[in-house]
């Protein structure tokens, strides 16, 4: 009986599993359990507010000001929310 390719058990009688899914599982795995401890956000976060200061005290600070201030907006038929990107990032994804 053939193993499903996300667990160690055996397949379901009947279900046919493609030869590259126990490949893909070999490489998703780790970054699985990468993504679920709970230190993985905290690295994240120190990472990119690292680059932030970087990118903000560099040659490239015009730049950094004006990516922060270009204007996103998420849309539904005729609704629509637009904010830049620092304010989207400041009240939606630091909240």
């Amino acid at each position: 009986m053939q193993e499903h390719p996300h667990t160690d058990k055996p397949a379901q009688q009947g279900v046919i599993y493609a030869p590259w899914e126990k490949a893909f599982t070999r490489i998703l795995t780790p970054f699985e359990q990468f993504i679920h401890r709970e230190t993985t956000s905290g690295m994240l976060l120190m990472g990119t507010a690292i680059l932030a200061l970087i990118l903000a005290n560099s040659f490239m600070a015009d730049a950094y000001h004006h990516l922060l201030h270009i204007p996103v907006a998420v849309g539904i038929g005729s609704w629509s929310l637009s904010m830049s990107l620092h304010h989207w990032v400041n009240d939606g994804l630091m909240a």
